[in-house]
């Protein structure tokens, strides 16, 4: 049985964020009903598509965001559509919606409506929240990330700042709201009553994102913010090397993860009692001289190689997985991390 088995979620978010949030409902048993506008939740037109080939059946970003869900298509600004949700309205535990502020008022899908038909909860996503000056501005993943993370500490000092990449802030943000459904579900259960559940993207990078809470804390605390660091490593060696068939990322600054480092190689490279002072080290000629050495001994071995002598002497390294070694990876094969389905 699975925790969310006899729960009914009406889902009238698209996009990301939202149908990231009900699918993770969906994954936990509860019967989710997608209400979808004519054309389609947007996401249908996001790539990558099944053999290249676009379609509103074949993007891989739809079918991972709504897995296990029912869809029904219907347009909200018609009067009939009107009677349909007030039919469904009874039947579910819970409403989500992420319609801007001033399109749940024109689209009279409000808690004040909910409350009126049914006991169930609701969660509303929007961009800022329900009130005040941005309450119905938009936003990208670059804007989020740029005024709720911690986009201006991340990158080098040399060089803009640079945001987490993909829709890492979207999915994050999908997850927090599918916390707060989670929470609005038990309250239900444990009081009996609904509750009306507001999460704002913009809320959730500046309450969970790495070191945006910290930086928060320190210019209230002592008035210091967080810059760029001047490079992205305070050592010899650290950051992403090419093996002859790939890439590793490398952790090995000071201490033991560079003893661990230099450990993996065997014919005396580092030597030199120069690579055991920290003042040289940490200086642009120890790391041009120490590319010259791991260069030459990364490019002349596998990925694969690689990692086996890392995982000798512990030292701190990691393969850069493409979509093609994590599905041919045997341990997650062996798990069953991958099912395949018919659509």
């Amino acid at each position: 049985m699975d925790a969310l088995d006899g729960i009914t979620v009406l889902d009238f978010t698209s996009h990301i964020a939202g149908p990231y949030a009900t699918k993770l409902l969906a994954d936990l048993g509860a019967r989710v009903i997608k209400v979808e506008r004519p054309g389609g939740d947007c996401a249908r037109g996001t790539g990558p598509w099944l053999n290249d080939e676009p379609g509103i059946e074949r993007s891989a970003t739809y079918q991972f965001l709504n897995t296990n869900k029912e869809s029904i298509v219907l347009d909200l600004k018609t009067e009939g559509a009107q009677q349909v949700v007030d039919a469904l309205l009874p039947k579910v535990d819970l409403v989500v919606t992420s319609f801007p502020p001033s399109v749940s008022d024109e689209l009279n899908l409000t808690y004040d409506r909910v409350a009126f038909k049914t006991q169930a909860s609701m969660v509303s996503l929007t961009n800022f929240g329900r009130t005040g000056p941005y309450r119905d501005y938009s936003l990208t993943e670059t804007v989020l990330f740029a005024m709720g993370g911690e986009m201006f500490s991340h990158g080098v000092a040399s060089r803009e700042p640079l945001k987490m990449g993909g829709t890492a802030a979207l999915m994050q943000s999908g997850a927090m709201t599918a916390i707060g459904a989670f929470g609005a579900i038990h309250a239900q259960e444990l009081h009996g009553t609904g509750q009306h559940v507001e999460v704002s993207l913009f809320h959730t990078q500046i309450a969970n994102t790495d070191r945006r809470a910290s930086a928060i804390l320190g210019y209230r605390w002592s008035g210091r913010i967080n810059s760029r660091p001047p490079g992205n490593t305070t050592g010899a060696v650290g950051g992403v090397y090419p093996p002859a068939d790939g890439y590793l990322e490398i952790t090995a600054g000071a201490g033991s993860y560079w003893r661990r480092f230099r450990d993996m190689f065997t014919e005396g490279e580092w030597d030199d009692p120069k690579w055991d002072d920290p003042a040289f080290t940490v200086t642009p000629a120890a790391r041009e001289e120490a590319d010259g050495i791991v260069y030459t001994w990364f490019l002349s071995r596998s990925m694969g190689e690689v990692w086996t002598e890392a995982r000798r002497t512990h030292a701190m390294i990691a393969p850069i997985f493409t979509g093609k070694h994590l599905a041919e990876d045997p341990v997650f094969n062996d798990r069953g991390l991958w099912t395949s389905v018919d659509h």
